[in-house]
């Protein structure tokens, strides 16, 4: 049974207005709602107050109205204070995609601290690194997921937490200017960075805002992964609004899946990556026809498919977003109308109470129609990286223009404002790229190579693959003596278990030396170049017998041959993302209906054939590699389920 909390009782004059302003109807928020003065808590606090009983969260087969999702937030709250966390502090949760995950961090922010978020199935010396880096002493997680990472720091299991004390005396909660999570990037030498983010950011981001409709009515889809902060948008967007967050838990949900819990759930509004939306566009359209609104983010979008779902399902509406974690999840939204008749897909204008600059070289503001710098300030703004005063002052800088007067990020990223306001992205000025939807410093990578021992020197390059997604490729020189031979899977291997899943090179080429400009640096067009002219046709998926349409497909999706015959599918470079078209494309070919577990089961392609062929593959063949990281989020989803069968 749910305790009314004198912590509820206390929401500030500025939730309650919202509460009565609130515009069901449309389900649409007016800009008035957002309160500069408010928290994230102030504004779940108010919905708990207005719609106890509403389903507040859906996980599988389980769902918790509001009042309950406040309770077991209570109960971690008390959980945490009782652990000696207080205000200001840094809780990591790790966690996948779950209800725990949700009540958990607002059990943190319930009580002033700040959330972490970690994907349990990353590599542990990310964990540990990302740990050490945000001072972190107390974990929740599920279970022992916390074994090795959580060595020597305090764990609390979200499985086994226990009621609050009736005469809890709660502390103060948070403000507005307080930090709310940290999330961490890339970094140029491989140190990732923590962007520290406040709670006005996430008011402003789903509060008054009308690039897209939250209200009581919404029903979002959450699968975006526990590292990329979409999934802010997508839990808050439904929880500070009265709507109901659908959790998809699947590690590397299929496109039957996610069919499934939009029918199953009535989801109405999708976040959706842009590589992930491109899948979809070639394989599935008519899977987005249930919802009202679709957002895709992390990437540019390619118009081609763009041109396709709007021909299908031109009442859908579809909306482009951008923006860096520094400025809170979003900076820009376009919504994709009949105006747009092709080209490049605008990231549209800025939100409300953000400010968007182009400057030049020199930081001073360009007109319309001229391309510079993405500057940007406002309510979104982070309050820095976390312990690294040096990076936040040079990328967090003092600015004043056209009225404004404050800090501004710069992005890194090129753009240009057209005469009607809005903005058209163009690229990057440095060497980070966005793989998967998450961002890779390229130098990074480079750095970790050129850190293997049998290793002279490095270069990496990312290259476009025909169905508009990024890859990295790696190149070696090796040092004097060390033969090639070999060498190439066990650093690849000792890749994947150090840097995150998005910075692994697809391929790692060996040359005896690199190409060099005039200036006498490494020419790393020339060797993109090289690659590009290596690239074979796409092979045609027309052969006979279940292993040979395997293999045809391996190669449409990867643009290059499936061979080694004993490789994985990630051995030869495919990921998690193009796993999913995979599935898709054989499960249409073949005429056979398989869970998509069952490609990170059978790595191989023989293990595969014979597992959807309906016999047990035999498994005593050496061990390949395979993604580390997806075969333990295949792992975990099924712990989960069967921990949620249990209760």
């Amino acid at each position: 049974m749910w305790v009314f909390d004198c912590r509820l009782q206390s929401v500030g004059l500025a939730s309650w207005k919202m509460v009565l302003h609130e515009t069901a109807a449309t389900g649409l928020w007016r800009h008035s709602l957002y309160a500069p003065e408010s928290t994230i808590i102030d504004n779940f606090n108010s919905q708990v107050v207005k719609r106890p009983e509403k389903i507040a969260v859906i996980c599988g087969d389980r769902r918790l109205s509001y009042a309950q999702l406040a309770e077991l937030s209570q109960r971690i709250g008390a959980s945490l204070l009782a652990a000696g966390v207080t205000k200001g502090d840094r809780v990591a949760i790790l966690s996948g995609r779950s209800i725990e995950a949700v009540a958990a961090q607002l059990g943190v922010l319930t009580i002033g601290a700040a959330f972490v978020p970690l994907d349990p199935a990353s590599p542990g010396a990310v964990q540990s690194g990302i740990l050490d880096a945000a001072g972190i002493h107390v974990i929740l997680t599920h279970g022992d997921a916390a074994a090795d990472a959580g060595k020597g720091r305090h764990i609390i299991d979200l499985q086994d937490i226990p009621a609050a004390p009736a005469d809890l005396v709660w502390p103060q909660g948070p403000g507005p200017e307080d930090l709310a999570y940290v999330i961490f990037t890339s970094g140029s030498t491989g140190e990732p960075k923590g962007v520290m983010v406040p709670h006005r950011g996430v008011c402003r981001l789903v509060r008054g805002q009308d690039y897209a409709g939250f209200g009581p009515d919404q029903v979002i889809l959450c699968m975006a992964a526990v590292g990329f902060d979409a999934i802010v948008i997508e839990t808050y967007g439904a929880i500070m609004n009265g709507g109901t967050l659908v959790i998809l838990p699947d590690a590397a949900p299929s496109l039957d899946r996610i069919e499934a819990a939009i029918r199953d759930h009535g989801v109405t509004f999708a976040f959706i990556t842009a590589g992930l939306f491109h899948i979809i566009a070639e394989h599935r359209p008519a899977l987005l026809a249930p919802l009202r609104q679709v957002c895709s983010c992390g990437d540019v979008l390619s118009e081609t498919h763009v041109a396709q779902i709007r021909r299908r399902l031109p009442q859908l509406r579809l909306i482009n977003g951008y923006g860096p974690a520094e400025n809170t999840v979003a900076t820009c939204f376009h919504t994709i109308g009949d105006d747009w008749t092709g080209g490049p897909v605008p990231i549209g204008r800025p939100l409300a109470h953000d400010r968007v600059f182009i400057l030049d070289e020199d930081l001073r503001p360009l007109g319309p129609g001229e391309v510079g710098q993405i500057a940007v300030g406002g309510a979104g703004i982070a309050l820095g990286y976390l312990g690294r005063p040096d990076v936040t002052a040079a990328s967090f800088v003092h600015f004043e223009a056209d009225g404004f007067s404050g800090k501004v990020y710069l992005t890194g990223d090129l753009a240009e404002m057209r005469p009607d306001g809005v903005f058209m992205f163009h690229g990057r000025m440095d060497r980070q790229v966005k793989i998967n939807g998450q961002r890779v410093e390229l130098d990074a990578v480079e750095h970790a190579l050129r850190a293997e021992p049998a290793v002279e020197d490095a270069a990496v390059v990312a290259r476009v693959r025909p169905d508009g997604s990024r890859e990295i490729l790696g190149f070696v020189k090796p040092q004097a003596g060390a033969g090639p031979e070999g060498q190439v899977a066990p650093i690849l291997s000792r890749l994947r278990a150090t840097l995150p899943a998005a910075a692994v090179p697809s391929q790692l080429m060996i040359r005896d030396a690199f190409p060099l400009s005039a200036s006498g640096k490494v020419d790393r067009k020339r060797l993109a170049a090289e690659v590009e002219a290596m690239q074979p046709p796409s092979a045609s998926p027309t052969a006979d017998g279940i292993g040979a349409v395997i293999r045809a497909t391996w190669a449409e999706v990867l643009g290059r041959p499936a061979e080694p015959a004993d490789a994985t599918f990630f051995d030869l470079g495919g990921t998690s993302l193009q796993l999913i078209a995979v599935h898709a494309r054989l499960q249409q070919r073949l005429g056979r209906v398989f869970d998509i577990a069952r490609l990170f089961e059978a790595p191989r392609i023989r293990d595969l054939e014979v597992l959807i062929a309906g016999a047990a593959p035999d498994f005593t063949a050496p061990a390949a590699a395979l993604d580390p990281v997806a075969a333990s989020r295949v792992r975990m989803s099924r712990a989960r389920a069967r921990r949620g069968a249990l209760q």
